[in-house]
């Protein structure tokens, strides 16, 4: 019988887990009936309240895991103080002098306590010195200098493209807090319980049930800190690319003039290019281009020689 009682006990801790959350059971307070708790559910001193039909404890307003109160959208979710934002930014640079921007974005991310999570550089090895070198980074900054280096990046080169967005993990944050919240509870419950169990059979099934409660802490606290992490440093992705010239496009709101002297100028600038890329290529190719000489020379030669030849015997035909 008395092991009986105990198993009973056992299941109700479980079932009813971290019911500690909800009462002041430590202050020597009972739960009683609460008219503004759902029919079949027991209300606790700090004004939660546990429904029995669902075994779950529901949290207080302003407890960690209590429902958001959205704010009217003239307050904006950055003014909201239970939004737990993830802020990322990818941006797209074009830089004349790759060396120094580059230097520039080391002394702002250094300017803005933030880091580098990610970097990689491609181009300008020994085997393609000349190439267009490019950049990809990850940086980390505090969230509180997101908009800082966000201004800032456009002192690195000629901002191609930037893309920005936010997520909100509030309601998730802190439903996993209260979860934790009463997975605690359960193992300080179970930890009693312990203490006072007698037979090597009891003492296997609590130990059984707290190893299942501290994997669940753990996975709850792993997870925790994985928000804290992503909400207390934003994440920005850099892609630097080094170019010949920076251009910006005349776009179409431009008057005709502006777009008219635009096509000229990309006109002029494309015959320039045109002409080097032909020098490049010979240079490339030159003993293919002597080959093609000789030949073209050979074959001048032939053909004036068959040609005076042809007016000698029509000269010879008319005498």
């Amino acid at each position: 019988m008395k092991r009986k009682l105990f198993a009973i006990t056992l299941a109700a801790i479980l079932l009813l887990a971290g019911c500690g959350a909800g009462s002041s059971g430590s202050k020597g307070a009972e739960n009683s009936p609460d008219s503004s708790a759902p029919s079949g559910a027991w209300s606790g001193a700090d004004g939660g309240y546990w429904d029995m039909g669902a075994s779950d404890y529901m949290p207080a307003p302003g407890e960690p895991g209590a429902p958001i109160e959205t704010e009217s959208q003239e307050d904006g979710i950055y003014q909201n103080p239970r939004a737990k934002l993830i802020r990322r930014a990818e941006i797209s640079i074009q830089t004349e002098q790759f060396d120094q921007s580059k230097a520039a974005l080391d002394q702002l991310v250094a300017e803005c306590n933030g880091y580098f999570e990610n970097s990689s550089e491609y181009g300008g090895s020994r085997r393609d010195v000349n190439a267009s070198r490019r950049g990809e980074y990850t940086v980390r900054v505090p969230a509180e200098k997101y908009d800082q280096f966000l201004s800032q990046t456009g002192e690195l080169g000629y901002v191609t493209s930037k893309n920005e967005s936010s997520e909100d993990v509030g309601e998730r944050y802190y439903d996993t807090e209260a979860r934790l919240k009463t997975q605690r509870t359960k193992q300080e419950r179970l930890l009693a319980l312990l203490e006072k169990a007698e037979t090597m059979e009891d003492i296997i099934t609590l130990e059984n049930a707290l190893s299942d409660v501290e994997y669940q802490i753990e996975q709850y606290s792993s997870e925790l800190n994985r928000y804290d992490a992503l909400v207390g440093f934003s994440t920005f992705n850099i892609y630097l690319s080094e170019v010949g010239r920076v251009t910006q496009e005349v776009g179409e709101t431009a008057s005709l003039g502006q777009r008219m002297a635009a096509g000229f100028q990309a006109s002029v600038r494309g015959l320039g290019e045109g002409f080097q890329n032909l020098l490049i290529w010979v240079s490339y190719n030159v003993f293919l281009v002597a080959v093609l000489a000789a030949v073209a020379v050979v074959g001048v030669f032939l053909g004036r020689r068959e040609l005076k030849k042809r007016l000698r015997q029509d000269k010879s035909e008319k005498e």
